[in-house]
């Protein structure tokens, strides 16, 4: 666990509920701040929805004991995160792709989906211990959220095609 005060974590608690405008805050971890769909590149996807993993994992640790529901929620949406650069990565393959192509593609997905977020999540942290967490550094990490909280609707699109095509049998 972080050792934060509690007047900063009420403060991150009191921030992280409001809706505020990203063109409004603080530079992010994100490389972009448009919606996730609109990236082309399919790592530079994958690696925006790796840091979310990163940021809701780190909003989720400092919220653990001050904020236990909102640290679950924060997990929660770390999970789907996960899951959605999951099948952004996997969706990605050609139409006439074979079984060999398919098979490759599930396996890249998968370690694109642990590699990343732990990649993401290590050089997060090291920024705030190299900046003591200071308020700077939590900014980053709101403004990051915020930006990961605009890509709600599709992290659900994508955590739901995961749903239908796992009932279908498609992963088996």
């Amino acid at each position: 666990m972080l050792n934060f005060t509690k007047g900063i974590r009420h403060t991150i608690l009191i921030v992280t509920t409001c809706f505020i405008s990203p063109t409004l805050l603080a530079a992010s971890y994100l490389k972009t701040e448009k919606p996730f769909i609109m990236i082309k590149d399919e790592y530079r996807k994958a690696e925006a929805w790796g840091t979310c993993v990163a940021a809701y994992d780190i909003m989720s640790m400092i919220q653990g004991e001050a904020a236990p529901a909102t640290a679950k929620q924060f997990s929660d949406r770390s999970n789907g995160a996960k899951m959605a650069l999951y099948m952004d990565y996997f969706m990605g393959m050609d139409s006439d792709s074979g079984s060999s192509q398919i098979s490759a593609r599930n396996k890249m997905a998968k370690l694109l989906s642990d590699s990343i977020p732990e990649t993401q999540l290590t050089a997060m942290m090291a920024e705030g211990e190299q900046t003591k967490y200071g308020e700077e550094w939590l900014e980053k990490i709101v403004t990051t959220l915020e930006l990961c909280i605009n890509n709600l609707d599709e992290q659900q699109r994508l955590i739901d095609l995961w749903r239908e095509m796992y009932a279908s049998g498609a992963f088996e």
